[in-house]
């Protein structure tokens, strides 16, 4: 595959899992692809023609968040199956490091689910605390993570 049009959808509470939405999204697009960043709080449908799909949540409980739940559910459906996917999310730091439940697990398992083939595992950038910040020397693996997916889209 050559250049390829595709959406980062996210959710972001307060702001962390955007900044990490921002930095997949400059990633896949240095990886030569056209990119829509989708903000679930300004809209929730996704246009048609896109060629591949990144997901990403904030961790509740082990969990994503309603609206990307809600998304999923509602977007991702037979015209997705066999569609490339990647999933990423925030989580608190000590929970991305002990390998706990994640929203970013979850969507990767939903979206496998639904037929789509994943460009990586998925992806948990870690923050300091409930309200964030990103943890230190942490943004720019949101970038590393789009533009190492990007690169597996070109072939």
């Amino acid at each position: 595959m050559s250049v390829v049009r595709g959406a980062v959808v996210y959710y972001s509470r307060y702001g962390n899992n955007e900044k990490t939405a921002e930095g997949v999204a400059q990633g896949l697009r240095e990886a030569g692809h056209e990119v829509e960043l989708v903000n679930l709080k300004a809209n929730k449908e996704l246009a048609p023609g896109y060629d591949f799909l990144v997901v990403g949540s904030p961790t509740r409980g082990g969990r994503n968040s309603g609206p990307v739940r809600k998304f999923i559910k509602k977007n991702v459906g037979e015209q997705w199956r066999g569609k490339p996917f990647a999933a990423f999310g925030t989580c608190m730091h000590q929970t991305c490091e002990k390998g706990q439940p994640s929203a970013a697990g979850e969507i990767h398992t939903e979206m496998e689910a639904r037929g789509m083939e994943p460009l990586a595992d998925s992806f948990d950038n870690p923050v300091s605390g409930m309200k964030g910040p990103l943890a230190a020397a942490v943004a720019a693996r949101a970038r590393s993570f789009g533009r190492e997916a990007g690169e597996k889209l070109r072939g």
